[in-house]
């Protein structure tokens, strides 16, 4: 990936405010649309896995928070990503997002003002190259390699070799399974939000376990059971009716 690229998503529960906003970003081949989302929880998923170098963050999304939203993903992104909150409040809400350093648009927006933004972001670009942070977490979001801590290795893996990972009453603490049936146990500071925010396939299916959905073939509607594809089927795990709901959706995303 050239390091001029700038990637980007928008957060706007409106459409049109989407589209226009893309439209008008056509106009800078650096920047790279990665996605847009009208949700704060499927927009939460997506800044986690895509890393952006700008988001651009509705503050007043249906039914949440664009500022909370940011508190929630805060801790799993890198320091340097740009936000740009874009919003139709007034210059009270403007003043309070200038004194915590964040950029914003007011709606409707002036093209020199979005200009304006980006050329700042294009000078930052080019002033910091990219700090190892952030090409690890860009390097998980391409589905190259993980960076697993277990209790006695860090292991590289890529996503299609973790099958799921299995909270241990015993041990108090995660185990990971891969695809060739090794198990490997994560160290016990290793919480479920941190598995959930390496990629966007793993889902939880039950209070103890984190599935790699893409070996996911269907749940059964009675017994809940996961079928997963061979040769992996025969083995036995079971959603809960709690997090049945989150599995549908995350099939529709696929």
């Amino acid at each position: 990936m050239s390091t001029n690229i700038i990637t980007t998503i928008i957060v706007d529960d409106e459409p049109n405010s989407i589209r226009n906003l893309t439209t008008d970003l056509a106009a800078y081949p650096e920047i790279d649309i990665v996605d847009t989302q009208t949700s704060a929880r499927k927009a939460k998923k997506s800044i986690i896995q895509y890393q952006p170098d700008i988001l651009f963050l509705d503050v007043e999304l249906a039914n949440d928070n664009g500022i909370e939203l940011l508190q929630e993903v805060r801790p799993y992104i890198y320091t340097n990503m740009h936000v740009v909150f874009y919003t139709a409040y007034d210059k009270y809400m403007i003043d309070a997002l200038r004194a915590s350093a964040f950029d914003y648009l007011l709606k409707p927006y002036q093209e020199d003002e979005l200009r304006q933004i980006v050329e700042r972001i294009r000078r930052e670009k080019k002033n910091n190259p990219i700090n190892f942070e952030q090409a690890m977490r860009q390097l998980l979001s391409n589905d190259c390699k993980f960076a697993v801590q277990t209790v006695s290795s860090l292991l590289l893996l890529r996503l299609s070799e973790i099958l799921y990972f299995q909270y241990s009453d015993e041990t108090r603490c995660w185990q990971m399974t891969l695809t060739n049936m090794e198990q490997h146990r994560l160290r016990l500071s290793t919480k479920a939000r941190d598995i959930l925010s390496l990629n966007a396939s793993f889902i939880r299916i039950n209070t103890d376990c984190i599935l790699n959905i893409d070996y996911l073939s269907s749940v059964e509607n009675n017994t809940l059971r996961c079928v997963l594809y061979a040769p992996f089927n025969h083995l036995e795990i079971t959603a809960s009716r709690r997090h049945y709901g989150k599995i549908k959706e995350a099939l529709k995303l696929l």
